[in-house]
């Protein structure tokens, strides 16, 4: 799609004001980045119902697919898809940059579940949604420590959707960043809706000290007053 087409369908459909936000399919975009790699490891943190493990299965079908999700209330769902897809690997722990146990924040939402606590921002935007509905001590570890345990190799693909705790993750995973992975696909933060959250510039530097470079914006959410709060970022490695 050209640049002056794209440009006028934002203004069209989604008004002048709201000027981060690709209309390309993020997923088809990784799949034309990644068109001459092998992909034989994704990893899904905050895999929640699975559907994002699949979608990236259905890209790279001979990769295995470990599903991270701390939150018992999707463990039934995960079992099951693991029980009809032997590629995707549930994991019922958390990734983190270190290894021991941390409280989980359970919210009424469970898309909002989080190992921080909701800040007033989100609050104030999902005033039920955040509600904390229990605190669970779940086990937490960094991804490198884990790939080492379980002898996982390679890990090419990277999907974080954990609600604050991405850059805790990244730092965790930092070896398989520096030498296997060549996609970051993240939620960052412009307004942090968690206690004590990272914002943007804090993923970007990291990413970029690894080797990454930013691709591309995607599905960005606004709150009162316009303000931006996140939306999901593609990285590449820029050996790509």
């Amino acid at each position: 799609m050209s640049n002056r087409v794209s440009s006028r369908l934002k203004k069209l459909f989604l008004g002048k004001d709201q000027n981060l936000v690709s209309l390309d399919d993020p997923y088809a975009t990784i799949a034309d980045l990644l068109g001459y790699v092998s992909v034989r490891g994704i990893l899904d943190a905050g895999a929640s119902n699975g559907h994002i493990a699949q979608r990236l299965l259905g890209l790279f079908p001979l990769a295995t697919a470990y599903a991270f999700e701390p939150n018992p209330a999707y463990r039934p769902v995960l079992d099951n898809l693991a029980a009809r897809d032997p590629r995707i690997r549930p994991q019922y722990v958390a990734l983190s940059d270190h290894e021991g146990t941390e409280n989980l924040f359970i919210t009424e939402s469970a898309g909002n579940t989080s190992l921080l606590a909701p800040n007033q921002t989100l609050q104030n935007l999902s005033p039920d949604g955040s509600q904390v509905r229990s605190v669970t001590p779940v086990e937490v570890l960094s991804l490198d420590a884990w790939a080492e345990k379980n002898g996982v190799k390679s890990i090419e693909v990277m999907k974080f959707d954990i609600q604050g705790g991405e850059l805790k993750a990244l730092h965790g995973a930092t070896r398989m960043l520096q030498t296997h992975t060549r996609l970051v696909y993240t939620e960052v933060w412009f307004n942090p809706s968690y206690r004590e959250g990272p914002v943007l510039s804090d993923i970007d530097l990291f990413l970029r000290d690894v080797g990454f470079l930013l691709q591309d914006f995607y599905r960005p959410k606004y709150g009162p007053g316009r303000r931006l709060l996140w939306a999901n970022a593609l990285y590449i490695k820029a050996d790509l």
